[in-house]
């Protein structure tokens, strides 16, 4: 009786995940839906021009998931420290660099149009049709960098489905206009450049509600009050995440060079299928990894080893069925996906099934190293994340596929991005052994769970029932007893949990169904960490007069040596310490 359900932490993923997944989904269908418009309407060649420009779009993917996430979480820790104006900086700076770095880089775009295109490919034909769409494209890019990098901050505000919704709205409009643009007005590729700079157009014009929004708690100030410093915090913390668009956009760069020497258009066009296929993958990837992060941060930063198990275990479980399936379907089905994209011709044919199957084989590696980047960047193990991203999405896969390209000709390349995803993992292996190592048993295998150190702990769920209040009070003074604890200091402990619990369960009546209760009996201290879903309520802070007919209150006060409260991912997580 009383062992822990992890009904709480499931509710809290699955409340993540679906809004996550949608917003990734409407994002990655979007590309590739764009990709197969373009293919089967235009021809095969077309979409080797997209391959092309892959690495543009993956820069401005860079520079505003850097600034709106790393703005976006520093403007909401601010204000859970209590500091508006520093929250509202955050903001303002954010903005101000978004829509500055927008213009910017539409200018040199097209200022530089000509040795841009010089330098993603040689080829006269496939220039032509890089030079219309990116000369489109630029231009409405900056509405693409405020868009995108404000979505992060209205997510962080409390308004997932306005960002949603905006996003939603942008990829509609953008795959109707592909269809209108090129079949029925007869444009080329510009008309798919057209059709995305239009989407967001009118996604933006969405967004703006934001502004008129009563609820919305961040604000502008004027630039006179915002510190420069506050740029570098947002670089700092937003680019390791990010930093996998930036050696994408390289990485990309070089195995478009490869593949041209070595395989011409057809083994471009199969790359560029591949390519936008992974968007597919990708949905069940991000909507997974980053349901994932802020669980397990919080949860690891509060020593709640069994909950970041159970939020990991989870995430595997989607990542690795998502890569068994699609690295399936790609073996089973490659000229089908081929065909998808309007690849008719018998050479093209040929060498994209040859390429499909080999590169399929890397999906399950991609999975697994994908999650764990965003797992390790969430319990504090930045530098093995920053390494992960640079090794598995730059290092790598270009080393390889220059020195194996060389032997084996185009295989070498297709070959190279499972060596990659092997290697990488090989990496993790020997980098969380030496770092356990190196932990002096604080931290342990290949997932680098922390260790309670023996330490007796009990973890349990409860309902919300006084019944149960009152019988975990009693579990506890039990526990606490066996293992050592003096019987006047166990009694403590059960008021303390019954007194906390009951006071939670009265203040949200029907609000709530589950709280967790996690105790660590230390050497000096005993902890007791609740978690539960019900309205915010500090227990440090209230007074009898502020809790009405909770007098009890105070009778935990007293009882405590100290008590701390958070509300973290819309969960109240309050944890009592008292001496042994």
């Amino acid at each position: 009786m009383y062992e822990r359900s992890y009904n709480l932490v499931r509710a809290k993923f699955r409340e993540f995940f679906l809004p996550t997944l949608l917003m990734s989904m409407a994002m990655n269908l979007s590309t590739f839906m764009d990709t197969l418009i373009v293919g089967n309407t235009l021809g095969p060649i077309n979409i080797s021009a997209m391959a092309l420009i892959a690495p543009i779009i993956t820069f401005i993917n860079l520079v505003y998931w850097m600034i709106g996430l790393g703005g976006s979480l520093l403007s909401a820790v601010s204000k859970a420290e209590r500091n508006q104006e520093k929250s509202d900086m955050y903001f303002t700076i954010s903005i101000v660099l978004l829509i500055l770095v927008g213009l910017c880089f539409s200018s040199l775009g097209l200022v530089f149009m000509d040795q841009l295109v010089a330098a993603l490919t040689s080829n006269p034909q496939l220039a032509v049709l890089v030079e219309r769409f990116l000369g489109v494209y630029f231009m409405g890019s900056p509405l693409l960098f405020f868009l995108m990098g404000i979505a992060y901050f209205i997510r962080a505000d409390g308004m997932p489905r306005l960002s949603f919704y905006a996003l939603l709205i942008s990829n509609i409009v953008n795959l109707a206009l592909d269809l209108f643009y090129i079949l029925v007005l007869g444009m080329d590729i510009q008309g798919a450049a057209l059709a995305t700079i239009t989407g967001y157009t009118v996604g933006t014009i969405f967004i703006m509600q934001y502004f008129f929004h009563k609820e919305r708690t961040m604000h502008f100030i004027s630039l006179a009050k915002c510190k420069l410093y506050l740029v570098g915090d947002i670089v700092k913390l937003g680019f390791p995440p990010a930093s996998m668009q930036l050696f994408l956009t390289v990485k990309l760069f070089f195995i478009n060079t490869f593949i041209l020497l070595y395989a011409g258009k057809p083994g471009l066009t199969a790359f560029s299928v591949f390519y936008n296929s992974l968007y597919i993958i990708y949905m069940f990837l991000i909507g997974t990894s980053q349901s994932m992060s802020p669980i397990v941060s919080i949860y690891f930063q509060e020593k709640d080893y069994y909950g970041v198990w159970y939020t990991l275990n989870t995430s595997l479980k989607i990542v690795l069925v998502t890569g068994v399936v699609f690295t399936a379907l790609l073996l089973a089905f490659p000229s089908t996906l081929l065909h998808l994209f309007g690849v008719s011709d018998p050479v093209d044919l040929v060498v994209g099934v040859n390429a499909l199957r080999i590169l399929s084989l890397s999906i399950m590696g991609t999975a697994v190293t994908f999650l764990m980047m965003f797992y390790t960047q969430a319990i504090k193990q930045g530098k093995l994340s920053f390494l992960i991203s640079i090794t598995e999405g730059l290092i790598l896969p270009v080393s390889l596929a220059y020195l194996l390209s060389g032997v084996m000709g185009i295989d070498g390349v297709w070959v190279s991005f499972l060596l990659a995803e092997v290697g990488t993992i090989i990496l993790i292996y020997l980098s969380t052994r030496l770092i356990a190592q190196r932990s002096r048993g604080e931290l342990s295998g290949f997932f680098l769970m922390g260790s309670y150190h023996d330490a007796p702990v009990l973890d349990v769920t409860i309902k919300n029932s006084l019944s149960d209040a009152v019988g975990i009070s009693q579990k506890l003074i039990d526990f606490t007893q066996e293992n050592g604890v003096d019987p006047r200091t166990a009694v403590l402990i059960g008021m303390a949990v019954e007194e906390m619990a009951v006071n939670i369960i009265n203040y949200n009546q029907d609000k709530m169904e589950y709280m967790d209760i996690l105790t660590k009996i230390g050497d000096e201290h005993i902890t007791i960490a609740f978690k539960d879903t019900g309205t915010e309520f500090d227990p440090s802070t209230y007074t009898p007069e502020d809790m009405g007919s909770f007098e009890s209150i105070e009778v935990l006060q007293k009882i405590a040596h100290e008590i701390s409260y958070a509300r973290l991912i819309g969960l109240n997580s309050t944890v009592i310490s008292i001496k042994r």
